[in-house]
């Protein structure tokens, strides 16, 4: 019951900048806005370290390793582009944010970067652009085509996705499959990948989405293969061995 209250505290939170921020009490919040986006730094009890998980959508959803990751001094922050599936102006936004969050809080040049569903497209888009601002990734059923979803699934938020592409500078039938298409350049910059995925999820197909890349030759990539697990529950509700991976420096 804790952790569900919990839960749902996180999502009224992100929902909404005029929502009061809730939290387990141990925890400080810090919001502001950048490019008129939502953005939450959540800082851990103890010491800090200085290094920082970032979601670019659904914060507090699943948040198991987020927890944990607090617990060992790193700070979680987000920066709300859940809807707008990695359009290139939304790219410039994030950027934005990392360097506000830097100059605001002393954070690391790198951080992690975490995605859940349509935030790992995002995720991956990403770290495709700024390897060097990437420490890790951590995904959990990550969309990778967005003519698997939500093309195939629901055909009004694909119209969605297209008129954000478009008013974001760029054309969705060029960037539907970014991540797949340049993660090349994830590969050449070495950066550390985990992945988990229900072997059931039949709304983002692991076969037509990271399954596409996870034959690269790519390493250190770790896959965690959740068996009679669909879309959801993200993540792991025992994380030791995602928190293993991330916690440990590159």
């Amino acid at each position: 019951m804790k952790r569900l209250a919990l839960l749902c505290s996180l999502l009224l939170l992100a929902g909404s900048l005029t929502a009061k921020p809730k939290w387990h009490e141990k925890y400080r919040f810090d919001r502001f806005t950048v490019a008129e986006r939502e953005c939450i730094v959540i800082h851990p009890t103890g010491e800090k370290n200085g290094r920082w998980v970032v979601r670019p959508a659904f914060l507090g959803a699943f948040p198991s390793v987020d927890e944990r990751m607090l617990a060992l001094g790193f700070t979680v922050a987000y920066c709300d582009v859940t809807h707008e599936y990695a359009n290139p102006q939304s790219k410039r936004d994030f950027e934005q944010f990392y360097h506000e969050a830097r100059r605001r809080y002393q954070l690391h040049e790198k951080f992690i970067i975490e995605g859940f569903s349509r935030g790992g497209f995002f995720a991956l888009s990403y770290a495709i652009d700024h390897p060097e601002q990437i420490e890790k990734i951590y995904l959990d059923a990550p969309v990778c085509d967005l003519e698997s979803w939500p093309s195939k699934r629901d055909e009004k938020l694909y119209r969605d996705a297209e008129r954000r592409w478009a008013e974001g500078g760029g054309d969705l039938k060029e960037g539907h499959d970014y991540p797949i298409r340049h993660f090349e350049q994830i590969r050449k910059a070495g950066i550390p990948l985990i992945v988990c995925y229900g072997a059931v999820d039949e709304l983002v197909p692991y076969a037509e989405n990271f399954g596409r890349i996870a034959a690269v030759r790519h390493r250190p990539m770790r896959i965690i293969r959740k068996a009679d697990c669909g879309h959801h529950p993200h993540s792991l509700e025992q994380p030791r061995k995602i928190v293993r991976f991330l916690k440990h420096r590159r």
